[in-house]
């Protein structure tokens, strides 16, 4: 599993320089849902490339990409779950917060992923039970000092908030927490994995969006909900993700959470 997953890195930091050097420049943008929901050539460009890649490292691997669907291949075959830009919005605004996820199942199961930084040249990947960043071992985040830091985008823009979101809202600032806005799912479960952020939640996302993210959060002694469990890839769903000491107020926000999906 290791020589996958180091392959599929290895695919996504080749697909960020080809996002980096888009990035501030022209680009060529089309809006897919709601107005931050968006794709651009960068988009395109860098998950054909993470795609040609996977094919090539194991041609009967079921892709299913963001922007080009599902490339259906053998049942016993592992299944990559790619987001070749996630905050695709950020990186149109010249905001340097966004990220390649490749996420990796074998048998159904969560077996790793890779969420890549091309900004801050930050590789964060997942095997198994074991993390690292850029090759370095990642350990179980402790407890920190301090009220819970919580990244969290909901509620999306586009639409009033539901009853649930509100209240959801007012039970982070019940506990005193440090809520944050920062439009990329996979970075902010990167975050968690680090010890950046004691949890991470998220409604209105797909699997793409969180498929690596999980895989990193549990490799370092998190807990990951999301309901649907795994996230689909053809309606919205919810995620929370917490670090160890933050179990009682993650599995709070994922009764939240179930009410939103």
């Amino acid at each position: 599993m290791k020589h996958l997953i180091d392959a599929a890195a290895q695919a996504a930091v080749d697909a960020g320089r080809v996002i980096r050097r888009a990035f501030r420049g022209p680009v060529t943008v089309s809006a897919k849902g709601a107005a931050h929901d968006v794709v651009t050539g960068a988009d395109r460009a860098a998950e054909e490339l993470i795609r040609s890649a996977l094919l090539a490292l194991s041609p009967h691997s079921t892709v299913i990409g963001e922007e080009g669907g599902a490339a259906p291949g053998r049942d016993d075959a592992p299944v990559w779950v790619v987001d070749p830009i996630d905050g695709t919005y950020n990186f149109v605004r010249g905001i340097p917060f966004f990220a390649v996820s490749i996420g990796l199942r074998i048998g159904g199961r969560t077996a790793g992923g890779c969420v890549y930084d091309p900004v801050h040249d930050e590789l964060f990947t997942a095997a198994g039970d074991s993390a690292w960043l850029n090759g370095t071992p990642l350990p179980a985040p402790p407890a920190a000092a301090g009220p819970p830091l919580v990244l969290c985008d909901i509620p999306n823009a586009g639409r009033p908030p539901r009853a649930a979101e509100t209240d959801l809202l007012a039970t982070l600032l019940t506990e005193a927490a440090d809520v944050r806005r920062l439009g990329s799912s996979a970075l902010a479960l990167a975050w968690v994995a680090a010890g950046r952020a004691d949890l991470a939640a998220n409604a209105d996302v797909y699997d793409w969006d969180t498929a690596a993210g999980r895989a990193l959060v549990t490799a370092t002694g998190g807990g990951y909900l999301s309901h649907p469990d795994p996230l689909p890839t053809t309606r919205q769903g919810a995620f929370v993700a917490w670090t160890a000491p933050h179990e009682k107020l993650g599995r709070a926000v994922g009764d939240f959470l179930r009410e939103m999906s």
